[in-house]
């Protein structure tokens, strides 16, 4: 993109970096332009640009910048002509790297006027504009700036910062741990952060559309296109006239139209110069508005468009604003023609998909267009699925029962997610159904990330709202419509009775799917016992669509059952566990993935073992003979000897001539199901490869997950991510309940973490499962008094442990199941279905470590739910807290009760008081203290979940991981090169703003902080946590894990308070996702604990440093050598406080670990012992000049003893505040070694 502002640092290297590339032609000069401007103060800009880039970019980026906003109809022109828009810059005739171009103002059409009328008013909404047509409250929000805050710490550059500084006669500076509590919990109401400003500076009172629209014929043959009304902050209304040449003043009024132009100075080709020029305060707030959208990070005001935005679970209630030109967004962004231009979704996805893609450019293009597409697609979907499960649809068969509905809307195809045809009645009905439709999605994934040519798949998205599963799919050309010949080619519609292989189709599968997801081509018996070969399961259809195209359905069964589940589990024991739910229990992908690379190393392993057997025995029948044949001296044998053992290690290497296509494992989807196969001894073998899958996933999978919890090779902090993690290893959630219990049965603390978060992701589960029960028949009104109701029971048991629900006005408790909820019953019920869903038993100890806080957001996000950010009450009350609480009501019901008599009794004339009254009643009314934790209005919103089948840059991806796999290798700049390249394609294919892309930014952000390239680690940083705040969220583990990073780099290049801020902001959202007692947050303490010394305030970071030992000593012990390396650095911390004798108490600690588990001659021990014996003396010479101070006081008289005791405290002072190595050397000496300063604890420390 073209730019008039200097690039970063990382922007301005990549040429230089991707130029080494083997792709990639030399890299270009960029153009240094100048662009003339037609009128006004600035005269002309300078514009920085690529020789690819296209005109419309560089226009793009001249509307965007805030000295030529003004400007968005003109044409760029070069030596008087006009210039192609679509035209690369380096393709325009006679230009050169410093050629002058001219902007020159175009004349308006009605699609211009809408486009400028709608970028003025995205400009005085700001970047946070509220957006009619969101889905949720503060759709894809980002807090940076907001922590950020103001800069006022210098940037260092390594090297800059220098010893002095440590001997600051300073205060110590204000940070944002200043006077807080460390230990406090985090509290909700604090979710948005304090110094976020949502709305920009006002311009206008109003802009709006004016009542004497649409221009009439005669007008528009005048020039006129549009007529809006404008109220100025002076009070003053403006008609305004937009035509083709610009905007003016007209004489009309709200009565009388009348078009003429008031005057000369009346006029502007730019609406924004024209205001300017009328309204003085537009004029000066606009540049207000201006510097407040400029605070902002560009990727902060970039609009979403290839991702599903976050939405925050958590929000604040703000009071709607009027705005008359709301309502007419839809026309003023798409024209009054949108309502009849309905976009065919399949033909552009497939469209896209048939692009060429044999060299880098055009795949680039062409995965760049198929994810933007995905991206509307998914956008209109969910829009569509909402109206649907809203009943605003009428659907295609009416007459039919509800379950079996079907919907078009906005040209998708919408159905419920459930059994409305009896499909699945054997298999568990609506149960099955809805996991089928998500194993379904999951296929389209699968064949979208394999790229498959000749076979196309639907887009698919399933969206989950108030209860209802709706799937969105688009639309096979012709399916609708009734033809001679069945369009089902391949696969069967009636459940095996009839079964159809196109040859063309089953070659195209072969080629294209059975190879790289390794299916068994097998043979299926039909109705009439005739047999057909097929790939896929039968249950998997292909069909030709009317536009010549071959689509692949239902692809719910691309990977076999987990037979040894299904026969466990799928039936009722005496005494044991309930019936499995239902029979859809498949094995994942990436499992099915690593048990044939499983199979394929031991087959490999096999054959290398039997050709070294077999050389060895061909080797010691030859060393033998010639023993018998050739007697030589015994030094001649030995060098012979190891002679042949380097050749043979070399020809092994070089004659392990294995053939790897020899190597057949392949899967048939259809054993172990109601697929009729027949009986032969292939179908053995293959049920056999299929059991020892599910028999892999047990026996190996699963416990090697728990081993790498108990080495920390993963580290969830929520739900998502624990999910995450047990998909990537192929591990469906129905072994949830068995990962907990293997975690509980191995009794070890460091993964204590782990078990509680699975019992809190088993709960959340359950209850996003009966929430769907609950709601799916209710309003939305009603849906909000059954969440807060069900909150209550879940969470707030303790604080009322019989809550009454809210019903609708003339409903009672029997016409809802949910209202019969209490606490008590809704454990009941969860331990039931935890142990029909995930076999496990909960009991009371799983229950009192569940995490209200954590449990809550978990809730809201899988239930959609968004909530008022306040501090909602869990615990009990207290005996002293209920009296408190009785009197205070008492006191407030009876206010309220004179207030009412006082209201009956009230003339009809004396209004004042009678509205002073009602003020006073609703203000006494909100103070009364809740009956329970939550009430309906805590409910602020109700959202869909979505889960789409995006397709991923597979080129993208294999170039960050080359380049990560070269930085590993040692090889620094390849694999710097590569990862910026992969930048590069991140960026061009999904957006600056989507997850994969924050990724990037932040792996290559750690190189360049590794490399001392602070500037260029903080912006890709910053870029790093923006991404990842507006796709995953504000309070996202990843968005968390990158603003500590940022805070890290922040301090590095010598701006520590700035780290604090975003430190701070990071642990807030840590408590909230899984509170204290997480093994990774003892490290986050530490690294606060260190930028706390570096602003020389000791006793904050001691607090920290305190809080680390208490989290590693409750998770590895206290005779783990991590424990005692953070006992050595409290006592380092206790040190430089001061505080001796806690320093000496903690040293030992450290000390006795490393002589245990490290021995004498560790250079930790040796370290430690240094320390304590230096600690040890110091303690003991502080006692004996205690005791000869106190004997001094004794004989001193009253003045000599107040002089004493300001030197003895200046003394301590200066102990307290020097850095580690000289304490040691001020406890050796005696000495501080430098002058006296006027304070305590301000001087600096070395970094540790």
């Amino acid at each position: 993109m073209a730019t008039q502002a200097p690039q970063p640092e990382v922007e301005q290297k990549q040429p230089d970096v991707i130029a080494n590339t083997s792709e990639e032609a030399p890299v270009e000069e960029a153009y240094q332009l100048t662009v003339k401007l037609p009128s006004g103060k600035l005269g002309e800009i300078k514009i920085l640009a690529s020789p690819h880039e296209a005109i419309h970019d560089i226009k793009q980026s001249i509307m965007e910048s805030p000295q030529t906003c003004a400007h968005s109809c003109f044409y760029l022109a070069f030596n008087g002509k006009r210039i192609n828009d679509f035209m690369e810059l380096g393709e325009v005739e006679g230009i050169t790297t410093e050629s002058e171009l001219q902007l020159v103002e175009d004349n308006y059409t009605e699609r211009d006027v809408r486009v400028h009328i709608t970028r003025l008013r995205d400009l005085l909404g700001g970047p946070y504009k509220q957006n009619s047509a969101a889905i949720g409250i503060d759709p894809s929000i980002s807090f940076l700036t907001a922590v950020t805050g103001e800069i006022d710490e210098e940037f260092l550059a390594e090297g800059d910062k220098k010893m002095e500084d440590i001997f600051s006669n300073e205060p110590i500076p204000e940070h944002a741990f200043t006077g807080v509590d460390v230990e406090a919990p985090s509290n909700l109401a604090d979710f948005v952060p304090t110094t976020f400003q949502r709305t920009a500076p006002q311009c206008l009172k109003s802009i709006s559309l004016s009542g004497w629209n649409p221009v009439s014929h005669s007008r528009r043959l005048a020039g006129d296109l549009l007529y809006l009304d404008v109220v100025t902050l002076e009070n003053e209304t403006l008609h305004i006239t937009a035509s083709t040449t610009g905007f003016f003043i007209n004489s009309s009024t709200a009565s009388e139209f009348n078009p003429r132009c008031r005057g000369a100075n009346k006029r502007a080709h730019s609406l924004i110069r024209l205001l300017q020029t009328l309204s003085p305060q537009f004029a000066s707030n606009f540049i207000k508005v201006q510097d407040f959208i400029t605070q902002h990070h560009m990727l902060e005001v970039l609009p979403v468009n290839t991702y599903f935005p976050s939405h925050p679970w958590a929000v604040k209630s703000s009071e709607p604003t009027f705005d008359l030109a709301r309502p007419a967004e839809p026309y003023l962004n798409f024209g009054a023609d949108a309502v009849d231009s309905f976009r065919d979704w399949n033909d552009e996805l497939q469209s896209h998909r048939e692009l060429p893609k044999s060299n880098l450019q055009e795949r680039v293009l062409r995965e760049r267009l198929i994810t933007k597409v995905q991206s509307e697609f998914t956008d209109a979907a969910v829009r569509g699925a909402m109206a649907v499960a809203n009943g605003s649809v009428i659907p295609l068969n009416p007459l039919e029962p509800e379950e079996s509905h079907m919907y078009v809307y906005n040209n998708i195809f919408f159905s419920k997610g459930n059994d409305g045809r009896g499909t699945f009645e054997t298999l568990g009905a609506n149960d099955a159904a809805h996991v089928a439709t998500g194993k379904d999605l999951e296929g389209v994934k699968m064949l979208n990330s394999i790229d498959i040519d000749g076979l196309y798949t639907l887009g698919s998205v399933i969206v989950d709202y108030k209860g209802i599963r709706v799937v969105a799919q688009s639309i096979v050309p012709g399916i609708f419509r009734r033809q001679d010949e069945n369009s089902i080619v391949y696969g069967s519609v009636d459940n095996g009775v009839t079964i159809t292989a196109d040859k063309t189709f089953h070659e195209s599968i072969e080629q294209n799917v059975a190879k790289p997801l390794h299916l068994s081509e097998h043979a299926l018996v039909d109705g009439q016992g005739e047999s057909t070969k097929l790939f896929t399961s039968v249950e998997t259809k292909g069909l030709l669509g009317a536009d010549g195209r071959r689509y692949l359905l239902d692809l719910y069964r691309l990977n076999p059952v987990d037979i040894e589940f299904q026969e466990s589990e799928c039936k009722a024991t005496d005494g044991g566990a309930p019936a499995y739910p239902h029979k859809m229990t498949l094995l994942r992908p990436e499992l099915m993935s690593m048990y044939w690379e499983h199979m394929f190393r031991q087959w490999y392993k096999t054959k290398v073992d039997a050709i070294r057997k077999e050389r060895s025995e061909a080797a010691g029948a030859v060393e033998s003979a010639e023993k018998d044949d050739d007697k030589k001296d015994e030094k001649d044998a030995e060098k012979e000897q190891q002679t042949d053992v380097a050749n043979k290690q070399q020809q092994e290497e070089e004659d392990f001539n294995i053939d790897v296509n020899e190597f057949q494992l392949t899967f048939n989807t259809d054993v172990f199901t109601t697929a009729n196969q027949g009986e032969n001894a292939t179908i053995k073998e293959q049920e056999k490869v299929i059991r020892g899958a599910s028999k892999f996933l047990n026996d190996e999978i699963i416990p090697t997950l728990v081993l790498d919890f108990a080495s920390y090779a993963i580290s969830p902090l929520d739900g998502d991510a624990l999910t995450k993690a047990m998909h990537r290893r192929g591990i469906n959630m129905r072994y949830l309940g068995k990962l907990a219990k293997l975690v509980s049965v191995s009794e070890d603390k460091r993964i204590h973490h782990i078990h509680a978060l699975a019992i809190q992701e088993m709960i959340v589960r359950i209850s996003k499962r009966l929430l769907r029960k609950y709601t799916a028949t209710l309003d939305l009104e009603e849906s909000r008094l059954c969440l807060s109701h069900y909150l209550n029971c879940l969470l707030g048991g303790a604080v009322n442990a019989k809550p009454q629900p809210v019903l609708p006005a003339g409903k009672n408790k029997n016409d809802y199941s949910w209202a019969h909820l209490t606490p008590q019953s809704l454990k009941k019920i969860m331990e039931d279905q935890v142990l029909t869903w995930f076999r496990y038993t909960l009991d009371d100890k799983d229950w009192s470590q569940l995490k209200p806080l954590p449990t809550l957001r978990e809730v809201c996000i899988r239930a959609g739910m968004q909530l008022e950010a306040r501090d909602y009450r869990f615990a009990a009350y207290t005996p002293e807290e209920v009296a408190a609480n009785a009197a205070a009501d008492a006191q407030l019901e009876s206010m309220l009760s004179r207030q009412q008599n006082q209201q009956q009794k009230s003339s009809r004339k004396s209004n004042k008081k009678h509205q002073q009254a009602a003020n006073s009643l609703a203000t006494a009314t909100a103070t009364l203290r809740r009956k329970t934790t939550f009430i309906p209005e805590d409910i602020l919103n109700i959202m869909p979940t979505v889960k789409q089948a995006s397709t991923r840059s597979v080129f993208a991806e294999e170039t960050f991981e080359a380049g990560k796999i070269s930085l590993a290798q040692g090889e620094r700049q390849l694999g710097l090169e590569l990862l910026m390249e992969s930048l590069t394609l991140h960026e061009q294919t999904y957006g600056f703003l989507h997850p994969e892309t924050s990724k990037c930014y932040a792996t290559l952000g750690m190189i360049y902080h590794h490399g001392e390239d602070r500037e260029t680690a903080l912006d890709l940083q910053r870029k790093a946590v923006i991404a990842a705040e507006r796709t995953l969220g504000v309070d996202h583990p990843e968005t968390v894990h990158h603003y500590l990073n940022l805070g890290l780099f922040e301090h590095a290049a010598g701006r520590s308070k700035l780290a604090l801020r975003y430190l701070r902001h990071a642990l807030y959202y840590w408590d909230l996702l899984f509170g204290p007692g997480h093994p990774d947050s003892a490290t986050a303490d530490n690294n606060a604990g260190v930028m706390l010394q570096s602003l020389r305030d000791y006793k904050t970071s001691t607090q920290f440093f305190k809080r680390a030992c208490a989290t590693q000593e409750n998770i590895f012990g206290k005779d783990h050598v991590l424990t005692a390396s953070g006992y050595h650095v409290l006592a380092k911390a206790y040190t430089l406080l001061g505080d001796f004798n806690e320093a000496l108490s903690a040293e030992r600690l450290a000390y006795g670990v490393f002589e245990k588990k490290l021995g004498k001659d560790d250079h930790r021990t040796k370290e430690s012992d240094a320390w304590l014996k230096e600690l040890t003396s110091n303690a003991l010479l502080t006692a004996q000049r205690a005791q000869e101070q106190q004997q001094l006081q004794d004989q001193q008289s009253p003045l000599e003893k107040v002089k004493q005791h300001a030197n003895n405290a200046k003394s301590e002072a200066i102990k307290g505040e020097l850095p580690i190595d000289q304490v040691l050397q001020y406890i050796n000496n005696g000495t501080s070694g430098s002058s006296s300063r006027k304070t305590g604890k301000k001087s600096n420390q070395k970094r540790r």
